[in-house]
């Protein structure tokens, strides 16, 4: 229909009836959303595998009673836990967790859908006692009964394997030795009929790197050091296994990394102490032996200025040697690639010298740099940019620190050599005493350097060991790893509460769309407010619940009905419109809406009061009115329009006294030249002689325009609608016909109501019956 097809009309009010009405069109689709919804839900929690979770909460912490005693600041003392929470994530850890398990050999269950992993759970275990080719990892090894014995099935290296074993015993084949344990026959049988059992042997490194996804790592409280471990899996008993070895695996590696670096500085102060030692031995025995040999008396008869003098220089002589020898120790960390507790080790080596200022600052910048890439390396590749961007600036650091001990290097030697020269020049007064009390002297000083170096590094090995000693890790487990008894995912409760939230939220849609959208006149009320001023309602026809292939006479054969009483009503209402109707002309705006229904019943009710009545059936591309009488339609209309014969040739009598038809006859190619022309006005002023009432069962206006002009020309047009059929929008095609001046009395009538909307529905449904 031209310029209505695409307009939409959106309902803003509230109608309970039009309500009922899309609930009664489509409850079914709600029914089906539902349907589909719960049937989408089952199928998904039916062959969806579940996951479960294990949590275990830890406290990370450590603690040094030695350094605290000592007043001595830990490196191990961090207040972050950053790098443990890391280490916790790495892959290398995971792999060390792993390694724990029992997963040298996973054990599988194929189904029709779903293939299931087992861990720790079936009814039987295979032990890998050895693997003789590596290649065989990830190759699928079917197991199978035949005759009370276990069939071992597979393919490697295009080649089929096929043994035949004893259950519980060992194995052994060219490729393996496993034991495959049956826990019970009878329920590994009927495993084996229900699904295809296999395992296959795997690569512990690749096993890592396939359940790493499942490992998460959540800081809880900063300030209390406690972290959430928690795994996700198939497998309630494979997440709890993780978790706790995980756990374990960070607690043993945490503890041998920390005590390591304090362990190589201890080794290394007591090699020292060893070399020294027996240079401080031979040293006093040199003192003593020249004593007795040499019967020199002790030397404080010496020059008492002298002495100081000479004492005086030997300290500093001795500071700067100390100086220097801290330096060498510094120069010779920074040649290989110090780790950043190594570094942190040398500050309390350097505490106390003329110069820690300058020095200090630039080795406790390079123990921050490599600190950062030991917390960077744990969460990347050695090829980061990030890695390598760090390891030019620890070059940069250790050039720095080269470039000030290069230049404290200078001028502690260039110190150390005045102060020799001096004292050579003090030395030299004692040419004049006696040659053995120089000796004596000589050796004293030997004695004293010896004690001095070696109650240095004893008082380093104390610090180090009490330190080391009193180093003891605190890290707790606060809560034991879970064994999850209900998955986490997916959740029955929530999947099905999603269920029923979606199916309700689009069924409830689906009924406000199709309200608010409901485009079609329901009752006549509807028809009140769309129609224009100028159109009356002449009634309603209520809706037969017999289904009818084709329109056909109702009122003659259930004259008691409520419909012949609608039809009554109509033809009452004809009277008021005008007296003495003569021609009425039915319409519509589209095929369907049962006009030919109308136009047959309307001329049986008019028939049925005494009056002569003719029917005209003008719609000659889909004639109707011949199907309603049981007859052929071989002649009609269009051949009297086109003069092929006359008009008692045309004219049918029916089993209804003082009622006649025409039928359209053959359909013509210019129906619309038909009815406009000269001949149509002729033919029905001869007819108007001969009934009383002739009533047209015109074309669909809304699809063709032949009938409009016939409109103008009858007594009383009547347009019809349908109840629940035609869209509201079908009253702009009525306007249109209103507002043409030729066309008066024009009245509209609503077909197929509902019994309990129309008013006769209403007030005679108890009395009439069909």
């Amino acid at each position: 229909m031209k310029g209505h097809q695409k307009k939409i009309i959106v309902n803003t009010g509230f109608d309970i009836e039009i309500l009922k009405l899309v609930i009664k069109r489509n409850w079914y689709w709600c029914a089906l959303i539902f349907a589909l919804f719960g049937t989408s839900a089952f199928l998904y929690l039916r062959y969806t595998k579940p996951i479960y979770e294990s949590r275990t909460l830890i406290q990370i912490n450590s603690e040094n009673q030695g350094a605290d005693v000592l007043d001595f600041k830990d490196v191990r003392q961090e207040g972050s836990i950053a790098k443990e929470i890391e280490l916790l994530r790495s892959q290398v850890l995971f792999e060390k967790a792993i390694a724990n398990l029992p997963l040298q050999v996973s054990h599988f269950a194929k189904g029709d859908l779903l293939t299931e992993r087992r861990y720790k759970q079936g009814s039987f275990e295979v032990k890998a006692l050895l693997l003789k080719d590596s290649s065989l990892c990830d190759i699928p090894i079917y197991l199978s009964t035949e005759n009370e014995q276990l069939v071992i099935d597979f393919r490697h290296n295009s080649k089929k394997h096929q043994f035949k074993a004893s259950p519980n015993t060992v194995i052994s084949t060219a490729l393996f030795d496993i034991k495959i344990s049956i826990f019970d026959w009878e329920q590994f049988k009927k495993e084996a009929t229900l699904n295809q059992l296999y395992f296959q042997f795997n690569n512990l490194r690749t096993v890592a790197e396939q359940l790493s996804g499942g490992l998460s790592v959540v800081p809880i409280d900063q300030r209390a050091r406690t972290v959430e471990v928690s795994y996700r899996s198939h497998s309630a008993s494979l997440s709890q296994d993780i978790v706790t070895s995980v756990s374990k695996s960070f607690f043993k590696y945490d503890e041998n990394l920390k005590k390591e670096s304090a362990d190589n500085i201890l080794d290394f102060i007591s090699l020292q102490l060893d070399s020294l030692t027996n240079e401080l031995a031979a040293s006093k025995d040199s003192v003593m032996r020249f004593k007795r040999r040499e019967n020199v008396a002790n030397p404080d008869y010496l020059s008492t200025s002298i002495a100081n003098k000479l004492e005086q220089l030997r300290e500093e002589e001795k500071s700067i040697l100390e100086g220097l020898r801290v330096l060498n120790v510094v120069k010779d960390k920074l040649k290989g690639d110090p780790n950043s507790l190594e570094v942190y080790r040398l500050i309390p080596d350097i505490i106390g010298q003329s110069y820690e200022g300058s020095l200090n600052t630039q080795i406790k910048e390079l123990y921050e740099v490599i600190e950062q890439k030991e917390d960077l390396s744990y969460k990347v590749t050695p090829d980061n940019a990030n890695i390598k961007k760090l390891e030019q600036r620890i070059q940069i650091r250790k050039a720095n620190i080269n470039e000030i001990l290069t230049s404290l290097f200078e001028r502690s030697e260039e110190k150390l050599r005045l102060i020799q020269k001096e004292i050579r020049d003090v030395e030299e007064q004692y040419f004049q005493l006696p040659e053995k009390q120089m000796e004596l002297s000589r050796l004293t000083n030997i004695q004293e350097l010896n004690e001095k170096y070696f109650t240095l590094l004893t008082e380093k090995k104390v610090i180090y060991s009490i330190s080391n000693a009193g180093y003891a890790s605190n890290n707790k487990v606060l809560n034991k790893p879970s064994l999850s008894a209900q998955p986490v995912f997916p959740v029955k409760s929530a999947v099905y509460g999603a269920t029923i939230f979606l199916s309700f939220s689009l069924s409830i849609g689906l009924l406000l769309l199709r309200y608010l959208t409901f485009n079609q006149i329901n009752q006549v009320s509807d028809l009140q407010g769309l129609i224009p001023d100028n159109v009356g309602i002449l009634g309603a026809i209520p809706r037969r619940k017999v289904k009818m292939v084709n329109s056909t006479l109702v009122v003659s054969d259930y004259p008691k009905s409520v419909i012949s009483e609608a039809f009554r009503n109509l033809r009452t209402n004809l009277s008021f419109v005008k007296k003495d109707v003569q021609t009425i002309a039915v319409t519509s705006t589209i095929s369907g809406e049962g006009k030919t229904f109308l136009v047959l019943n309307l001329a049986g009710i008019i028939a049925m009061s005494g009056k002569k009545v003719l029917v005209i059936d003008l719609d000659m591309r889909k004639p109707k009115i011949h199907l309603g009488f049981n007859h052929e339609n071989n002649i009609g209309m269009s051949s009297l329009l086109a003069s092929h014969c006359e008009v008692d040739e045309v004219v049918r009598g029916t089993n209804l006294d003082g009622l006649a038809y025409i039928s359209a006859g053959p359909i013509p190619p210019n129906p619309s030249e038909l009815l406009l022309g000269k001949r149509f006005d002729e033919v029905v002023k001869t007819l108007k002689e001969m009934y009383d009432v002739i009533i047209f069962d015109n074309p669909p206006v809304g699809l063709v325009s032949d009938g409009v002009q016939l409109l103008s020309k009858v007594d009383v047009p009547i347009y019809l609608f349908r109840a629940n059929y035609s869209k509201r929008y079908f009253s702009d095609k009525l306007k249109e016909i209103a507002e043409i001046n030729e066309i008066k009395n024009i009245n509209v009538v609503l077909n197929a109501v509902e019994t309990h909307k129309s008013t006769y529905g209403k007030n005679y449904g108890g009395y009439y019956t069909d």
